[in-house]
């Protein structure tokens, strides 16, 4: 049987396989199951894509992959599959942290993986269609909430891909609150204007303003931007309202620390990731060679998900890590060794001095 091309970028439409028996009309379906989602997960996707790709390209085994926020629907999300299409389906059980976490041997083994909750880095696998995850909050009002705590009258604003939709809303509101607000351009590893990713800033550096506010949950990505920009950022909370201003300076204490108790190390691990979207080995092998011309000794690590005893195990005294800055930024407290970002080891090595030293980000 003659199969339609499983692009995840394809603009062209195939038209049904009469020969398959999957084929049948998806929408009513794809739109309750999509409510059910929402009531469970509190996220909208787009399942009425994903439901003509499986129908219309006749896939008969389909993967689902998604982070930890979403995977109690997807139990309930695979029956419906199976029901409507014929399809089996099976769900990938293994942790996912983003768009960058490919469940690649899974994808091998299925005709369509479908990666709920992220939008895609750029070129990626040709079978994998992102299904990104949209929350309906007013990021409105929250902005006009935020007007008081800002100092300039143009500021940068930023998001994650849970709120990129409504952005144009927040720069409206601005607009009328006399404020300025511009969004960052997309390219690179960044979907849509506006959007930040834990590993890439590019939409906010390319920006010239003195200030940002950050519409969206968590300080890892407000955090991030003030560590990439040098600039002030006022975050403001959608779901809690609240509006505060980020204070980098618990983080940078921290970093430093970090180096400093990384320098009397001698046996170095450098990390790297097996995830397609953080696999960093030229640069782990040219952060290897630097190493060693100051008399350390430094190997290659190449691991999937990062854990403390996986360290301790090699004997490693300090680690430098290559995969997602969050792996140092966020979980330093979790390992008993320092594990340093690549601009940190660089100042470790007298290469880069501490007031130079930037946020590490991937931007390949």
């Amino acid at each position: 049987m003659a199969r339609a091309p499983l692009t995840a970028g394809s603009s062209s439409d195939p038209g049904p396989d009469r020969s398959c028996p999957c084929q049948s009309t998806p929408g009513s379906t794809s739109a309750s199951i999509s409510d059910a989602l929402r009531k469970s997960s509190g996220y909208d996707l787009d399942l009425e894509k994903a439901m003509h790709l499986i129908q219309r390209s006749c896939a008969r085994r389909v993967g689902l992959q998604a982070p930890e926020g979403l995977k109690r629907s997807l139990p309930a999300l695979a029956r419906q599959i199976e029901e409507l299409t014929g399809a089996e389906v099976i769900i990938s059980g293994d942790p996912c942290f983003g768009a960058c976490d490919l469940d690649l041997r899974l994808a091998e083994q299925v005709d369509l993986m479908l990666h709920l909750g992220h939008a895609e880095l750029g070129d990626g696998d040709p079978k994998t269609i992102f299904l990104e995850a949209r929350m309906d909050c007013d990021l409105s009002s929250v902005a006009r909430k935020a007007v008081p705590a800002l100092r300039e009258k143009r500021v940068g604003l930023a998001t994650t891909i849970q709120h990129v939709h409504r952005l144009e809303e927040s720069l409206e509101a601005l607009r009328e609150e006399g404020i300025e607000g511009v969004a960052g351009p997309a390219g690179g590893r960044i979907k849509h204007p506006g959007q930040v990713l834990g590993c890439s800033y590019s939409s906010v550096r390319a920006l010239d303003v003195r200030e940002f506010l950050f519409l969206g949950t968590g300080r890892f990505h407000p955090l991030g931007i003030a560590l990439a920009t040098g600039k002030r950022v006022v975050t403001a909370d959608p779901l809690t309202g609240e509006v505060s201003e980020i204070d980098i300076d618990p983080m940078l204490r921290k970093r430093y620390a970090a180096i400093c108790r990384a320098e009397g190390a001698k046996r170095f691990a450098i990390l790297v990731s097996k995830k397609p979207g953080q696999s960093r080995m030229a640069l782990a092998r040219n952060l290897k060679a630097r190493g060693e011309a100051r008399g350390l000794e430094m190997f290659l690590v190449y691991l999937d998900n990062i854990e403390p005893d996986r360290l301790l195990n090699l004997g490693a005294q300090a680690a430098v890590s290559t995969a997602c800055p969050r792996v140092a930024l966020d979980d330093a407290a979790k390992y008993r060794i320092p594990i340093l970002t690549p601009p940190e080891f660089e100042v470790l090595l007298g290469e880069r001095v501490w007031e130079d030293c930037r946020f590490d980000e991937i931007e390949d």
